[in-house]
């Protein structure tokens, strides 16, 4: 049985403590029940799931396991009054656990009927006690590990991403959680839900992906536990990488970038890739790619384009040749300066020696309101940046797209921008390049633009219907 508690009146939250850890003491085994399986926080939206793990991540007390919307709480020393100290509100400290648990309350599951029932008569002055019929059994879960290359050297490039799937067979993968980045240092982590279905654990299989989506590495683990640790061997893989700038030290966002193999005559692809916000690029590629895989090192060069309707058009830049290219090459390249920078890279290039690497879609709102005292620019507008650079890392977007329109006071909020029309989405880009608030390469990409973005509706409407379910 299932027992949700809700307390009446929470404004004597000592005594209503102090009075629940009588009752719990005072029926049969609940107190190791509790301490076996937890409390859970139910119906909670993204944030407030995030709310909680970082309060809890701060106590040593407490572990926990989270699905999208709840979170279970493991008391880890055995002792239940450590819970008063998560719960009372403490005087000019912000505890989100505390204002969550007394607005919502809480579920104890896998109860006894009589344990069910005596709790509920039991808290009666106190609380509002539902009891329900348990739900088919969910565990949450996690698989975390390294990705490494064969050599044992962690897997260490930008944009790469991991996902974990249930296989009931090849052709029948259930997502487990959401997509998770590949940290510099190669480590991952995903937290997921689970419902059993008489298997000891999940058929477990984590894929690791590039840039481009496409599958570099993946591993298996039949009846994965709970907490299950996977690390994941990579082929060898070779980085190219760089930033691209005008001569006037402004980065250039949003071009081609174009990695080759040459050999004597011919060039072969090794890879295609967008600069960012900051002109960064980063390519990765193996042997295999080559003409002549034998070879063991890329004889490397590459070439920069403008981005126009069809992917790339003028070549504006190329790299001197650099034989034999270790593992990891860093070719920088400078572009001539065209035209006067536009509003969003002259914001960048102020910004960018003020956060010392920090990527823009981190920063905090802290950070931005120090930027803009720092620089002028206010602090609406290095939001927009900030909005801007989540928006190329976690939807695809170009960069300064999102920026442009922002800029023409179009929502914020995924949902309410995919609900205009297509051409007020073409006006609001083509008066930002008109005012020189975005580059003018954009220009040559607003069709494009406005598709890729519209074809975010469909991803949203399947990941609103993913949460319903």
């Amino acid at each position: 049985m299932r027992a949700t508690i809700q307390f009446i009146n929470p404004d004597k939250k000592f005594a209503i403590l102090t009075k629940l850890l009588k009752v719990i003491r005072g029926i049969t085994n609940l107190r190791q029940h509790i301490l076996a399986h937890g409390i859970l926080l139910e119906k909670l939206g993204a944030s407030e799931v995030e709310a909680l793990q970082k309060t809890l991540s701060r106590h040593s007390h407490f572990s926990y396991l989270t699905s999208h919307s709840s979170i279970r709480v493991l008391i880890a020393d055995g002792e239940l009054r450590a819970l008063l100290g998560l719960v009372m509100p403490i005087p000019r400290r912000q505890n989100e656990f505390t204002d969550i648990f007394w607005k919502k309350g809480f579920t104890i599951e896998k109860l006894v009927a009589n344990q069910a029932e005596e709790l509920r008569k039991q808290l009666e002055a106190i609380a509002t006690v539902i009891i329900t019929e348990d739900a088919p059994q969910t565990h949450f879960c996690m698989v975390s590990g390294q990705v490494a290359q064969r050599d044992g050297v962690p897997l260490s490039v930008r944009g790469f991403t991991v996902r974990a799937f249930d296989s009931f067979s090849t052709d029948d993968l259930v997502p487990c959680g959401t997509t998770a980045a590949l940290q510099i240092n190669g480590l991952y982590l995903i937290d997921y839900a689970w419902q059993s279905d008489g298997r000891k654990g999940p058929d477990l299989l984590v894929h690791v992906l590039d840039r481009q989506g496409n599958i570099v590495a993946e591993a298996k683990k039949p009846s994965a536990a709970i907490q299950e640790f996977l690390d994941i061997t990579a082929p060898q893989l070779c980085i190219v990488r760089g930033t691209i700038l005008e001569a006037n030290g402004y980065p250039l966002p949003g071009v081609v970038v174009q990695a080759f193999d040459r050999d004597m005559r011919e060039e072969a692809l090794l890879g295609r890739t967008l600069t960012d916000a900051e002109g960064f690029y980063e390519i990765t590629y193996s042997n295999a790619q080559f003409r002549r895989p034998e070879k063991g090192q890329a004889d490397l060069i590459v070439r920069v384009f403008d981005a126009d309707e069809k992917g790339e058009g003028e070549e504006i830049t190329v790299s001197d040749m650099v034989f034999n290219a270790p593992q990891l090459q860093i070719i920088n390249l400078e572009v001539e300066s065209r035209s006067c920078p536009s509003e969003y890279e002259r914001h960048l290039a102020d910004l960018k020696p003020l956060i010392e690497g920090e990527p823009v879609d981190a920063l905090t709102d802290e950070d931005l309101r120090f930027l803009s005292g720092k620089t002028g620019i206010p602090f609406e507008q290095i939001n927009c940046l900030r909005l801007d650079a989540r928006w190329s890392f976690q939807h695809g977007l170009k960069p300064a797209v999102a920026y442009g329109l922002f800029r023409q006071e179009l929502p914020v909020n995924l949902r309410r921008l995919l609900a205009e029309k297509p051409a007020r989405l073409r006006e609001a880009l083509e008066a930002s390049l008109a005012h020189n608030i975005i580059p003018a390469a954009i220009g040559l990409q607003t069709d494009q633009a406005v598709e890729q973005l519209l074809s975010l509706a469909d991803s949203l409407v399947i990941e609103l219907d993913r949460k319903a379910k």
